[in-house]
């Protein structure tokens, strides 16, 4: 059996390098034994860009490095020109065993010509994706002369993969008073923007905070993700790399999946935290669940997203009523959503006209995101963006709000958290969702 794959993996890559005659890049898929993305990732250690994105509660793994292609940009426009770029780079690509997936990241604001953070997306060389206990790695060359036989030769190196290990060191305690970026500005700007609401300026903005914590030795960011996925079994842990450092959480919430024709997102808004004990944990979810200011963010969120889908046409978007998702040390209220994708609609196209949700920017949109550069002291870059991953042919992808995160450089770590501002907000109750929500990234950081 062994030899049989060989000499159809000797053809087949023969004959993708036949086809692009020298331009281009063939893709090869091939299983292999089952391996740990994440202890990939780790061994092989390379320089950014990198993205890592997995789902413990569902078996989900994905690990990928060494960009062949890329594209970067900024503006309204970006997910549009995204997807022309996707287009173009599809039509250079031979692909065996299945169409290569391409590491997607978009900040939560488009940029301009003078400041921002640039989207992108990158074809990685090779990438590790594990669902369910079976492994698959793409690899990625360009179509040069003797592409075919370097493929088979690095597809068996996967397929012998040998794991490094490398303990981290012992953890450093978290410090109990954190630098937060622009010292104590929150609770007045949620009086303001309770103001704003009650003059009729918007409906919502969500506000967010940032705190700097400096050690003496660097972060570790693979044990890092390694203690966000153990202790966050239902979020999405990832990683994706910025310009001032990599961007490490474990999110709750999806952008925007689509496999197979089907349209998947949801609506996480309205935030307590989880009780001490059973009896108080169950009394602190009926109080979200019943609770006025908490359901009306949420509908908002919900409202809006069912509306977005509806404008670029997907079909039969339902959502149920709202739901618990719990979570180590906070609970939300989330409402699924789904439909049917339109024929002729892409997977950018529909994410491009979700984000930024209400539940990361405000509502109406238009109104709200203009005021928040002038309340928050600190840059976002891709805190509250998009990240993930989408099918080179643009017709399958995965897109996560970043969230729960932190930055880490080096000995400093920035991490991020946000508070939805509505009508009766209250400026200690927010700081105080702020705090609990941080948990998640401070009690992971090593």
């Amino acid at each position: 059996m062994a030899e049989l794959r060989t000499v159809d993996e000797t053809t087949l890559l023969a004959r993708a390098e036949a086809i692009r005659q020298g331009e281009g890049i063939v893709a090869y898929t091939v299983q292999v034994p089952e391996l740990d993305p994440l202890a990939v990732l780790e061994t092989l250690d390379e320089p950014a860009p990198r993205g890592y994105f997995e789902n413990p509660s569902r078996q989900r793994a994905h690990a990928a490095g060494s960009p062949v292609a890329s594209w970067s940009g900024r503006g309204p426009a970006r997910f549009a020109e995204a997807d022309r770029w996707l287009r173009q780079l599809h039509a250079q690509v031979s692909c065996v065993g299945g169409v290569p997936r391409v590491i997607a990241s978009f900040p939560f604001y488009p940029g301009d010509g003078t400041q921002g953070l640039d989207a992108r997306l990158f074809l990685p060389a090779w990438q590790v994706v594990t669902e369910q206990g079976i492994t698959q790695v793409t690899l990625t060359e360009h179509a040069t002369k003797g592409c075919a036989a370097r493929l088979a030769i690095r597809a068996e190196q996967f397929r012998r993969f040998a794991y490094r290990s490398t303990p981290p060191p012992p953890r450093s305690p978290v410090p109990t008073v954190l630098s937060e970026v622009g010292g104590n500005w929150f609770p007045s700007a949620v009086r303001r923007a309770t103001e704003l609401i009650r003059e009729g300026a918007f409906e919502k903005v969500v506000l967010s905070r940032a705190f700097d914590w400096r050690r003496a030795e660097p972060f570790n960011t693979y044990a890092t993700l390694h203690r966000l996925r153990r202790a966050n079994q239902p979020c999405h842990s990832f990683l994706v790399d910025e310009p001032e450092g990599a961007l490490v959480g474990a999110t709750p919430e999806t952008l925007l999946s689509l496999f197979d024709g089907a349209v998947r997102t949801e609506s996480v808004a309205g935030t307590t935290r989880r009780g001490d004990s059973a009896s108080e944990d169950a009394s602190l979810a009926e109080a979200l669940l019943t609770s006025d200011k908490d359901l009306r963010e949420h509908s908002a969120v919900t409202a809006s997203i069912l509306r977005r889908l509806k404008m670029v046409g997907v079909l039969a978007a339902t959502s149920r009523n709202p739901e618990l998702l719990r979570l180590g040390n906070v609970m939300h209220l989330r409402t699924p959503i789904e439909g049917t994708m339109p024929a002729d609609r892409r997977f950018l196209e529909v994410a491009g006209e979700l984000h930024p949700t209400p539940a990361v920017g405000g509502k109406p949109r238009d109104l709200a995101l203009p005021f928040i550069p002038g309340f928050e002291p600190h840059a976002r870059g891709l805190y509250t963006g998009a990240v993930g991953w989408v099918g080179a042919d643009g017709l399958t992808g995965k897109l996560f709000v970043a969230l729960r995160c932190a930055r880490l450089d080096g000995p400093t770590a920035r991490a991020f958290a946000g508070a939805g501002i509505v009508a009766g907000s209250d400026p200690q109750a927010e700081a105080t969702e702020t705090e609990m929500k941080l948990r998640t990234i401070l009690e992971a950081l090593i």
